[in-house]
């Protein structure tokens, strides 16, 4: 065992490794309908993650905190995220790079092109000028979150 500050504040706090063993527990962290949670240690120390079902963004920050206070850190949601068809996007303006590649690269943030999410992107095929091009375009999925597509 080895006894660490208290971040309890009373005195009744000592870690195990990287766990508390405070007397203080956040109770069972709650969770959207649509949203996942993993972790079973509800102790002031511990750390809890979300996701989101399929068909869902998640918005927030994917994990919380038990505090020593006894409250989880703010709970992130998922947002119903509806299709809105397939969109060309350059590589750059999804992650900021250009490898000639476009698979593996999502994009969830502020809408780009009408789309929060933009993701399942494919290499456009193009004609033998855009062969040496270094930053190809890119044809994905675009989804937007069903609260603002009316």
């Amino acid at each position: 065992q080895e006894l660490r500050r208290d971040p309890c504040g009373d005195s009744s706090c000592c870690w195990l490794g990287y766990k508390s063993l405070c007397r203080v527990n956040c109770g069972r962290p709650d969770v959207d309908y649509n949203g996942v949670v993993y972790g079973n240690d509800w102790w002031v120390g511990s750390v809890v993650r979300y996701t989101c079902r399929s068909g869902f963004m998640l918005v927030g920050n994917p994990t919380r905190y038990c505090q020593s206070n006894g409250l989880w850190t703010p709970k992130p949601s998922c947002l119903r995220m509806c299709q809105r068809g397939r969109v060309e996007i350059s590589e750059r303006e999804l992650n900021g790079t250009c490898n000639s590649t476009c698979k593996f690269k999502s994009y969830v943030g502020p809408p780009k092109q009408g789309c929060t999410r933009i993701d399942n992107c494919k290499k456009k095929e193009t004609g033998w000028k855009r062969f040496f091009a270094q930053c190809v375009p890119c044809i994905c999925d675009c989804a937007l979150s069903c609260a603002f597509a009316g």
